[in-house]
């Protein structure tokens, strides 16, 4: 009877199955170590992007439940990243060394900064009820929130490093892959091996990882900056829209900054061709089907917006010319590879007034000669109003910005990749 009552709900079939996945799993990630922290990157972009997808529906009125789709979206998303989070500490434990001067007995920074991050993103929960049955509905700027995004953030940061360092060692320890030199800098994906397509496979499947880990990061840190310079923050119990000037001032400074600094990254690290583009349309995919699509007023403003591919496409094939086989002792000097960083944070700065539409608008309206009410309807006037009033005064500080995005990135890039090559020597 038992056995014919398992055969009809197909109990075994289910087990079995479940066996049979958990133990692909277990392979999958012996054979890439990098599978968890992908998955906590992926978890990070689905928590991050439904976030903005909320944000856009209580600009729009939309009824809210606990069991709406951001907030499905968002809750899945920490489920993602507590899976990978325990998956990377778990191997950790057990896989012996990881490196040469690192061993179970002491955690690698990228893991503390996960662990730390998923501490954070679990208190946060329990932080957001309290907040709410204290004092009801809560703005963008609260304390529960800022433990969220925080956490979102260590925890994107940690995954990015982790991504870098186990592609490369793993990749070593298999393909018997040493660090190639691209000039004066180290990229992580040249590598040499005895099977072509083994290269190519591995090769492809880091610059995917890499795509995914920073773009993450990107998503998570711009969170932090819309919470500090959008006026969504006021409440019947506190007050905690930021100071219109001040707001405009961080929105201005920051948003160059990190646009410049994430997809210049993006390439320093790689030296592929084609890394900008791919993590810029991630970015502008996510914005448009967070915070373009769900307002209909704007649905004719995506054609627009999907021009912020150019510069980006622009800014990779000059910065990639080498790579791509067009080279010359001009192009190869010192000086211009200076002139086309240079260039690059230029370019790459004053895309920020674009790629973040349309909240930014919010921002910029509070600082605006005739700041207005910024219904759904009419955003995307006042934004076009903006561009000939506000953009003029934003290009210089946007320029300087971008540039040092570029330059702090390839400071940091050359430390971190310097850093790893002396672990896999």
């Amino acid at each position: 009877m038992a056995n014919a009552f398992r055969s009809l709900f197909g109990r075994d079939d289910n087990n079995t199955f479940i066996a049979l996945s958990i133990n692909h799993l277990k392979n999958s990630i012996k054979t890439d170590p990098a599978i968890p922290l992908l998955i906590i990157s992926l978890g990070i972009l689905l928590t991050a992007s439904s976030g903005s997808w909320d944000i856009t529906n209580h600009l729009l009125n939309r009824p809210e439940t606990f069991f709406s789709p951001p907030h499905a979206g968002l809750y899945s998303g920490v489920v993602l990243v507590l899976f990978g989070s325990l998956m990377t500490y778990r191997y950790h434990r057990h896989s012996g060394k990881i490196s040469d001067i690192q061993t179970k007995k002491s955690l690698p920074t990228y893991l503390r900064l996960v662990i730390v991050g998923i501490v954070m993103l679990i208190s946060a929960g329990p932080l957001d009820f309290a907040w709410h049955t204290a004092f009801g509905l809560d703005g963008l700027l609260s304390p529960p929130h800022a433990v969220l995004t925080m956490g979102l953030v260590l925890c994107s940061i940690g995954a990015f490093l982790g991504l870098i360092r186990k592609n490369n060692y793993y990749g070593r320890m298999r393909t018997k892959t040493n660090i190639m030199t691209n000039d004066d800098n180290y990229s992580i994906v040249g590598l040499k091996n005895i099977s072509r397509n083994d290269t190519t496979t591995l090769t492809k499947r880091s610059l995917l990882y890499i795509i995914i880990a920073i773009t993450a990061i990107w998503i998570t840190v711009s969170g932090i900056i819309h919470m500090v310079s959008l006026p969504f923050s006021d409440t019947d119990y506190f007050k905690f829209n930021p100071n219109p000037l001040l707001a405009g001032l961080i929105a201005t400074l920051c948003f160059p900054f990190l646009v410049s600094f994430i997809l210049f990254t993006s390439w320093e690290i790689t030296k592929k061709f084609g890394m900008l583009f791919a993590s810029g349309m991630v970015f502008i995919f996510i914005n448009l089907v967070t915070t373009i699509l769900p307002n209909e007023n704007l649905v004719p403003m995506i054609p627009f917006y999907l021009l912020n591919v150019i510069p980006i496409i622009l800014i990779d094939v000059l910065l990639s010319l080498p790579a791509l086989g067009i080279s010359s002792p001009i192009l190869l000097s010192q000086t211009r590879k200076k002139i086309v960083k240079m260039l690059a944070g230029i370019v790459l700065g004053l895309t920020f007034f674009m790629l973040y539409f349309p909240l930014i608008t919010h921002t910029y309206n509070e600082v605006s000669i005739n700041p207005q009410p910024v219904w759904p309807s009419v955003t995307a006037s006042i934004y076009f109003e903006m561009i000939d009033e506000m953009f003029p005064l934003l290009v210089v500080s946007s320029m300087a910005a971008g540039i040092l995005g570029v330059i702090v990135s390839s400071k940091l890039t050359a430390l971190a990749l310097h850093d790893i090559h002396g672990m896999t020597k």
